[in-house]
């Protein structure tokens, strides 16, 4: 019997690949003859990096670049023996200061670093981070220059504040083996560059600043989006998800033919997961992710649609009932939630008990 198990991380609790362990053993524990796949999953904010490298052969890279606020620190980023980096913003994209001073340009370093190792094919997570600078760090780091009325050169490492000072932008010297590369930007955040849907009006109260605050960042990224225009021709505002890692993802898709995409579609692409599910007589799912963080279209759902297109026993385990209903209506066979709302705290040991134990009480129920 083939045996399916791809259970998401548990915000703040537990990872991906941990819940499929606990889920695993439980498998093995009622069915003897089980033939488990376990699939690392990964989001938008989490485990991109961890969950690539645990599914497919690669070297890992630690290189020196800088933070959020401009201190030297040293990061990892992987690639695949197939070729792909995957690089995870929200490891070093962090800071101790306000979200209007933090910068991009440690994502910049990066992408140089990954172009400099030959690399045609680069997917970055850049959810969970404060970073709310249009991507103009980033930019800066590529080879973009910024200029003010004097001509002088405005420097973006200091945070999106600086953009105020911004008159003309220059793309000349962007290195042109970017044009080259096939760029993903991974985000499950539906929201916009700028504007009610901007990232920064939606998660004001997550990154601790104030209503005023955020309307003062939105405005200059809605400056920063009117310079693109008048500068180089460049819409930014109607980019489906183009505010995820504060306008990172609509920038790189707009001037570096980017394609932004959503946790799902990068799963499939990277571990096979419609080819898992056709092959799979019993498929164990679920999440505990917070529907507050507006996470859209996770890969739970997808396996889910998957499981009733191909007609299987499918199992789902979540954190919440907040897509119970979703599930029901795609046919999935059991649902269990751990959570009426998801605790603050928690162990990952009692959680995972907890899902080896929903388990196990499925598989009975299944064999009943």
């Amino acid at each position: 019997m083939k045996v399916l198990v791809a259970v998401d991380a548990y915000q703040g609790i537990i990872s991906s690949y941990e819940a499929n362990r606990y889920v695993e053993e439980a498998v093995a524990s009622q069915i003897e003859s089980a033939d488990i796949v376990q699939v690392p999953l990964f989001n938008g904010r989490h485990e991109l990096l961890e969950a690539t490298l645990l599914w497919h052969s690669g070297t890992q890279y630690q290189i020196d670049v800088h933070d959020a606020q401009m201190r030297p620190v040293t990061a990892t980023y992987g690639q695949t023996d197939t070729g792909l980096t995957v690089i995870e913003a929200s490891q070093f994209l962090r800071a101790d200061v306000p979200p209007i001073q933090q910068t991009s340009y440690g994502l910049g370093e990066m992408i140089n670093a990954a172009l400099d190792q030959g690399t045609n094919h680069i997917a970055v997570s850049v959810g969970g981070t404060h970073v709310f600078d249009g991507g103009a760090g980033m930019l800066q780091a590529l080879g973009v220059h910024f200029y003010n009325d004097d001509g002088e050169e405005v420097d973006m490492r200091q945070g999106v504040g600086q953009i105020k000072h911004i008159r003309r932008i220059d793309v000349s010297e962007l290195r042109d083996d970017l044009y080259d590369a096939r760029i993903q930007v991974l985000s499950d955040f539906d929201s916009h560059f700028y504007g009610k849907k901007s990232e920064i009006l939606q998660r004001y109260t997550e990154v601790s600043i104030t209503y005023e605050e955020a309307v003062e960042i939105d405005n200059l990224l809605w400056y920063f989006s009117e310079l693109f225009k008048s500068n180089l021709h460049i819409t930014l505002a109607p980019i489906e998800r183009g505010g995820a890692g504060g306008g990172i993802a609509a920038i790189s898709t707009a001037l570096l033919g980017a394609e932004i995409v959503t946790s799902h579609i990068l799963v499939d692409q990277i571990m096979g997961l419609e080819q898992l599910v056709q092959q799979a007589d019993l498929i164990i799912f679920g999440e505990g992710l917070n529907e507050q963080d507006q996470l859209i279209e996770t890969s739970s759902l997808r396996i889910a649609e998957l499981a009733k297109q191909y007609d299987k026993k499918s199992i789902a385990i979540c954190g919440t009932t907040d897509k119970f209903a979703q599930f029901e209506a795609l046919g999935v066979t059991g649902m269990f939630n751990t959570f009426i709302e998801m605790p603050k705290t928690y162990t990952d040991f009692k959680l995972g008990v907890q899902l080896r134990n929903y388990t196990i009480q499925a598989i009975k129920l299944l064999n009943a």
